[in-house]
């Protein structure tokens, strides 16, 4: 099967989440995910279900979704019913919590009991049920099924350290690989996909890796490439809270240079000056630049394995690149 290509984006109206889902349909991409951060965007699994009537072949899915504001059992039923109203196009997206939790003063979950939660939508999403405790107001306890929507639906967590990609190998569908589009990287983060998966005897040919970053496509490769450097930037800093074991030491002096120079508390296009976002850096998250490039960029990811990749467009022009790539970059890999 040829190479997928996946949209992440967020939506401040419904008609903007199903005209960008139509249009992301008509020009070849196979899913798009949007953004739940409930401050500054529309209720994605309102806005999916809106895209899901108005198309007939695009995914939907959550980049990411979390378990501070949602329950488990929520989220489980949430994607059931986005299943059943799309006809098995939905995609669960999952993450600890960042942006929209620590804006409101909350706390990310831990580890540990993200896990738990993830173990909790999985079989409710595979009709096993959950097992519920004895308490005053259940007295029987007992196993509890999900009752409404249509499963199952595949789980995908967004993933950059070791320990949280270790959770992907033991418990989920696929990753949403934030360690961004180097191929070296990929190969680490896989390893340690396939420890956890190890663990609880799963073959880590049945996880999907689907790699993320941001896009830029122009006729001038180099403007393409100074116009994703600012936005960029927040993809970079999120993976480097996490670990910056997978960065070579001649590239670490840099990174820590751009680390101390970003500031989380401005607008995300306006956290670091641009010129503290070095080449690597560039590379490592971005595929910008001419369509032939960003052709060449995806098919060497394609000669790796990478089945599906996750696309982020600038903001300040995300429809007009979404279109170039639909338009100019996939034909070239056809």
């Amino acid at each position: 099967m040829a190479i997928q290509f996946c949209l992440h984006g967020s939506a401040r109206n419904v008609r903007e989440a199903v005209d960008r889902a139509k249009r992301a349909e008509a020009v070849g991409f196979e899913a798009i995910f949007f953004a739940d951060s409930h401050m500054n965007n529309v209720d994605p699994y309102q806005a999916m279900a809106m895209c899901a009537l108005n198309t007939k072949k695009i995914r939907f899915g959550t980049a990411v979704t979390n378990m501070v504001y949602r329950d488990p059992t929520i989220t489980a039923n949430s994607f059931a019913t986005l299943n059943e109203i799309s006809n098995g196009r939905a995609i669960v997206g999952l993450g600890t919590g960042d942006g929209p939790v620590y804006s409101l003063g909350r706390t990310a979950t831990k580890l540990v009991e993200f896990e738990k939660g993830l173990r909790v939508i999985r079989d409710l999403l595979h009709d096993r049920g959950v097992e519920v405790p004895k308490t005053r107001e259940r007295a029987s306890g007992g196993r509890v099924t999900l009752k409404a929507g249509k499963r199952a639906v595949p789980i995908y967590i967004s993933a950059e350290g070791p320990k949280m990609l270790r959770v992907a190998g033991r418990v989920c569908d696929g990753v949403i690989l934030g360690t961004g589009f180097d191929l070296d990287v990929m190969e680490w983060a896989q390893a340690r996909i396939a420890e956890g998966a190890k663990e609880t005897g799963r073959e880590i040919a049945a996880i999907d890796v689907m790699p993320a970053g941001m896009i830029c496509v122009d006729d001038d490769g180099a403007l393409a490439r100074q116009r994703v450097r600012s936005r960029m930037a927040n993809r970079a800093h999120h993976n480097f809270r996490f670990t910056m074991e997978t960065v070579p030491e001649g590239e670490l002096a840099g990174v820590r240079k751009f680390m101390d120079g970003f500031d989380i508390s401005k607008p995300i296009e306006e956290r670091v000056d641009p010129n503290l976002v070095t080449d690597y850096l560039l590379q490592r998250f971005t595929i910008a630049g001419t369509p032939e490039e960003c052709a060449a960029r995806v098919k060497q990811l394609e000669a790796a394995g990478v089945r599906r990749i996750l696309l982020t467009p600038p903001n300040t022009n995300y429809d007009a690149i979404m279109e170039a790539w639909g338009r100019r970059v996939i034909p070239l890999l056809s």
